[in-house]
């Protein structure tokens, strides 16, 4: 249990030292955390649970929904990008789609969606206290706009564009952008391998 109390704490720390990195340098938002922040057990075994019979597998976590035009389709290419770039130093890596809006992201949707953007690519659909967990694990929230008894299909939904390097023991190890720092996370697999050693 005080293990659980710590880890929250560390992550969120982590987050804001993030968020604070990228205000004040856009360019340069990548964190590799000196520390890296073990993730609870309920969430290891979701993210597991999106890529059965994978292990010892490295991933990359997203959050968005099917509806965003462009924020998430970006996030989720430069996602496939990198689980390639990966495959190509050897190093084996899924990514995961996390939906912050599963009223209207069902399974169905959520698998073509991510189907079509490679097989190395799954999805979690989480509902009410439990993806607010979720999220929370990550210290990610979502904005919804006009979504009212009135308006149930067509609201705006604004979140984090972070995203999570996660080892394969359940640990994140470093927090970037899915839209601006791709390139560089594909530099850190070719020049660091001794991140993915340990």
């Amino acid at each position: 249990m005080k293990q659980r109390v710590l880890q929250k704490p560390r992550l969120l720390a982590a987050i804001i030292i993030f968020l604070l990195f990228t205000q004040a340098n856009a360019n340069a938002a990548i964190v590799i955390l000196p520390r890296p922040v073990a993730l609870q057990v309920e969430t290891i075994s979701y993210l597991r649970q999106a890529h059965a019979g994978e292990s010892n597998q490295w991933q990359l976590v997203v959050f968005g929904f099917t509806h965003c035009k462009d924020v998430c389709p970006m996030s989720l290419a430069n996602l496939s990008m990198l689980v390639k770039a990966a495959a190509a130093e050897q190093i084996k890596l899924d990514g995961t789609f996390v939906t912050v809006d599963p009223d209207r992201d069902t399974n169905a949707i959520l698998s073509s969606y991510t189907k079509s953007f490679g097989s190395n690519i799954a999805y979690l659909r989480f509902g009410g206290e439990e993806l607010e967990r979720f999220k929370a694990t990550f210290g990610v929230e979502a904005v919804f706009y006009t979504k009212n008894a009135g308006n149930k299909l067509n609201y705006q939904v604004d979140h984090s564009t972070s995203a999570f390097l996660i080892d394969p023991e359940g640990k994140i190890r470093v927090i970037f952008d899915a839209l601006k720092d791709t390139a560089n996370i594909a530099k850190i697999f070719r020049e660091n391998k001794e991140l993915f050693k340990s």
